[in-house]
């Protein structure tokens, strides 16, 4: 399609959502990938309701947000069997845009990711220990490192990068897991020395992603016994 401006219809309005737009693709559950020229891939909630080609204008209907966050928590499940399908970059972008949107102590951001694609680092990657073996299979693992000279909050900080990217793996219909690395010492060594990161960078995990060949149901592990009211203790 040409060059293409986007309209979203939510709560009875209409407004411009993007400019320029190039293509359009379905990506995961009810998404759809924005394409510009330069420009990092966008994903929005939505399905389209017209295309009028003579005004070069598209609308999307956003969707239904009542449940859906909801629902996208509740499916996300550790996977570690994957096909041989490769994970596209249209893909690679929104887990990385999703895990830099996570909240940051004073903004400062302290985190960095390695997308591996490499088998051969896969593999040395999958050795680090008796839980890491997946990164093999998979087709992609991402690093998250922080880097603790400019934050000490850099592990919450990227725990919330690393469950972000967790949750938008599961709206691209990918399945993923957290490999814990961080805090053994031996265990960030070699994930340093495969991935050339620097000694002042720590490790904190590895997501192996890929195409789910495991199907696990979504689940909610909720235990009122574990929430207090007002006080600790206290029941509601």
């Amino acid at each position: 399609m040409c060059e293409t401006t986007v309209y979203l219809e939510q709560d009875g309005e209409r407004t411009k959502l993007m400019e320029d737009v190039i293509r359009m693709e379905p990506v995961g559950s009810g998404g759809i990938s924005l394409v510009k020229f330069f420009e990092a891939p966008q994903t929005v909630q939505a399905t389209v309701r017209d295309i009028d080609f003579s005004k070069h204008t598209a609308t999307l209907v956003a969707s239904d947000r009542s449940s859906e966050v909801m629902n996208l928590i509740l499916k996300r499940r550790s996977i570690r069997a994957y096909t041989d399908a490769p994970v596209s970059e249209t893909q690679i972008q929104p887990l990385l845009q999703a895990a830099m949107a996570a909240p940051s102590a004073n903004d400062v951001r302290p985190w960095a990711f390695v997308v591996v694609r490499d088998p051969v680092r896969r593999a040395a990657l999958a050795e680090t220990h008796q839980w890491s073996q997946m990164c093999t299979d998979a087709p992609l693992v991402i690093a998250v490192a922080g880097d603790p000279t400019v934050s000490d909050h850099w592990v919450e900080d990227c725990s919330a990068a690393t469950e972000n990217l967790l949750l938008a793996a599961v709206g691209l219909d990918l399945g993923a897991v957290w490999v814990g690395i961080y805090p053994r010492l031996q265990r960030e060594a070699h994930v340093r020395r495969v991935l050339n990161v620097p000694e002042q960078w720590r490790v904190l995990c590895l997501v192996p992603v890929g195409h789910p060949a495991e199907t696990k149901q979504p689940r909610t592990r909720y235990e009122a016994s574990k929430v207090h009211y007002d006080t600790f203790g206290s029941e509601s």
